[in-house]
């Protein structure tokens, strides 16, 4: 091999490693874009689930689905007001719920619904916090209309598990 040929193969190698460097620098630079995509979609997707959870919550009390009610909380979670010592366990709140709402103390009439509103949610991996407003409504047989009993604050903590938010605390005190 004469000097001019070693000479155009050099070049050739060195232009070759310089190409597969420029690619793999690109595709550096294209994945550092992409991964950002996909950590802010999966931040929506969990906002998204975290709402339909709040949502469900209300739902499944005013179905009076206490079955479904109680696999929105972990098996370890936490509900309670601002009195009282919170219930521990996801069967002794839906037990506690299912009580409160059967029993219907205050003779409210039916059907009645349970509200949210105004959510402020932070994720940080497979924890969250919220905080939100709710409301009860009951039918007013006077007037027709729809009677507003009370308001209400939630401050919620969710947990990711088996690739579902489920609530690990819901604490409520009143608030308007």
């Amino acid at each position: 091999m004469n000097a001019t040929n070693v000479k155009l193969i050099g070049g050739l190698v060195i232009g070759v490693a310089a190409g597969l460097v420029l690619a793999g620098s690109l595709r550096v630079a294209d994945a550092a874009p992409r991964d950002k995509v996909a950590e802010r979609l999966q931040r929506l997707e969990d906002r998204e689930e975290i709402l339909e959870l709040m949502s469900t919550y209300g739902a499944t009390l005013d179905r009076r689905d206490f079955a479904a009610f109680g696999q929105l909380f972990a098996e370890d979670a936490t509900y309670g007001g601002s009195t009282g010592t919170p219930t521990q366990g996801r069967a002794a709140i839906a037990s506690m719920l299912e009580k409160a709402i059967t029993s219907n103390t205050a003779n409210l009439p039916k059907p009645n619904s349970h509200l949210f509103f105004n959510p402020s949610i932070h994720i940080e991996g497979d924890r969250a916090t919220a905080q939100s407003k709710g409301a009860y409504t009951v039918p007013d047989a006077a007037t027709k209309a729809t009677q507003l009993i009370f308001f209400i604050q939630y401050h919620d903590t969710f947990v990711r598990r088996d690739g579902h938010w489920v609530f690990q605390q819901r604490l409520l005190s009143a608030g308007n």
